[in-house]
């Protein structure tokens, strides 16, 4: 019998990271992974002689070599070889809503960000400038309760934190007398999470925000796919297994308790079992029905899935310079406000909200020489494209791409479509096929006020209903985002450390 001490079923980043710690803690680690490559959307793949990738390219919390950010020193305790390339700028933003124009590029640093703003608002730096610093108290306090490090003495500012979570991102700006300009310019974000400013919590708008400003964007120096490979080495270095191609069809429980898993038509036990695969899955098709505790079908019905993403990959035959492209970031808006905009992720996509992401600016060796490449993606409801007929999928992807593509150019000032080398449109029906999550969503579950990062962790261990059987990923305690996804691997990995003390 094949004995570990822990099982980690789907080797995307939250699913890396926990074969990793677990193998350097010196656990005997076995990593199942699907497909032939590890991590999931942080990857790559090729059309013709261009490279692109499923996902955002870039990271927050990383900083400099010299001002490390969280995520950087993540890596450096997983013992990664993978460089970042840091990116000292937040974003540009471009609204072309009729009733409230902006072109504004915001750089990093607190005093640089909140100076712009007042370029652009007269006497607006100011009031963003007392939210930051709002947010980093409250940030500070929120790394205590992670860490456990709360103590009762500490309770004011505690309040500072509680606040935050009590009320939503718009009334809070308001309450800080925030012109709605400038909210709108320093609100684009809200998509990283895909939950809209009037119901998005200060708390989370204001880590992303804060988050940017202060440490900018680390971006690898290669392909995304760096991370995953440097990953696997440091696994097997440790004396991990992992086994690609390799798809686990069943999840062993046992009277409330998981005990190993059914792979490439064998059984493979373990102390531990952590997926990095979807809720859903695992428990409506993966653990036989009898084992499936009702609080896990209740909670799946309780629980919104979240966004998915249409996103248009150009390979261009000119460069950036030829092009007359200057920045990474660049948020496109159609209408100001962020609940207009979340509206219209109900629809197939294609207006109202693009981000565009230019890697030759950052890393001008990405693509062939003379070229470059760009990624234009927006946010989608992935149950809209079960309405699209088969026959009409390919016609109607490229559609939404056409618009998305014209968008990008009217508000640029700047013709691409005549340098279009390759195009490759995903869709939430390739997340889907690809990741395997419903409706291709790669954001897990919806980060409302009544289900967010806080009342996750708060109510963590009560939402176990199996014994030795973990989650990890954006669907997690954590939610989404790079960073957070690889910190989860690393707080089972603490758990189940403690635990075996």
């Amino acid at each position: 019998m094949e004995k570990y001490d822990v099982i980690v079923v789907g080797g995307g980043n939250g699913g890396l990271s926990a074969a990793t710690f677990a193998s350097k803690c010196g656990l005997k680690t076995l990593l199942f992974e699907k497909h032939n490559l590890p991590g999931g959307a942080v990857t790559s793949f090729r059309r013709g002689r261009f490279e692109f990738e499923p996902s955002l390219h870039e990271m927050c919390e990383v900083g400099s070599e010299e001002k490390p950010g969280p995520s950087r020193e993540l890596f450096k305790q997983m013992e990664s070889d993978a460089e970042f390339v840091h990116e000292n700028s937040c974003y540009r933003v471009i609204c072309n809503d009729p009733k409230e124009k902006f072109d504004v590029k915001l750089p990093c640093g607190i005093e640089e960000f909140c100076q712009e703003i007042d370029k652009q608002v007269p006497g607006a730096g100011e009031s963003v400038h007392k939210f930051l610093d709002y947010e980093k108290r409250a940030l500070d306090e929120a790394f205590k309760l992670d860490n456990k490090e709360f103590k009762f003495k500490d309770m004011p500012d505690i309040m500072n934190l509680l606040r935050f979570l009590s009320f939503p991102t718009d009334f809070v700006f308001d309450l800080f007398k925030i012109p709605k300009k400038v909210q709108h310019m320093i609100e684009p974000y809200w998509s990283y999470v895909g939950e809209p400013t009037s119901t998005l919590n200060p708390f989370m708008m204001g880590m992303m925000d804060y988050c940017y400003i202060i440490d900018g964007a680390g971006l690898p120096s290669k392909f995304s796919h760096e991370f995953s490979l440097s990953l696997d080495k440091v696994i097997r270095k440790n004396g991990g297994k992992i086994f690609y191609n390799s798809e686990v069809k069943r999840i062993l429980v046992k009277n409330r308790k998981a005990y190993g898993v059914v792979a490439n038509g064998k059984e493979y036990f373990a102390d531990y079992i952590i997926c990095n695969c979807f809720p859903n899955n695992v428990f409506g098709k993966m653990i036989k029905k009898k084992e499936v505790p009702l609080i896990e079908t209740m909670k799946a019905n309780a629980r919104k899935l979240a966004v998915s993403f249409v996103n248009v990959h150009l390979g261009l035959n000119k460069t950036v310079q030829e092009l007359g492209i200057t920045d990474y970031s660049t948020f496109i808006l159609e209408k100001a406000d962020t609940t207009e905009q979340y509206k219209l992720c109900h629809e197939l996509g294609g207006a109202g909200y693009i981000i565009a992401n230019a890697l030759n600016t950052v890393i001008p060796e990405c693509s062939p020489p003379g070229t470059s490449h760009l990624s234009i993606t927006c946010a989608v409801y992935g149950e809209k494209w079960a309405d699209v007929k088969p026959q009409d999928y390919k016609k109607t992807k490229l559609k939404i791409a056409k618009k998305m593509i014209n968008l990008y150019e009217k508000s640029l000032g700047i013709e691409i479509t005549p340098y279009i080398e390759e195009i490759e449109v995903a869709t939430p029906v390739t997340y889907s096929r690809y990741l395997g999550t419903p409706n291709g969503t790669p954001y897990g579950y919806q980060n409302s006020n009544w289900d967010g990062i806080f009342l996750r962790t708060m109510n963590l261990f009560k939402e176990r209903s199996i014994k030795n059987l973990f989650f990890v990923g954006a669907h997690a305690q954590h939610s989404v985002g790079y960073n957070q996804t690889y910190k989860s691997g690393k707080v089972v990995i603490d758990e189940i450390m403690q635990k075996k003390k």
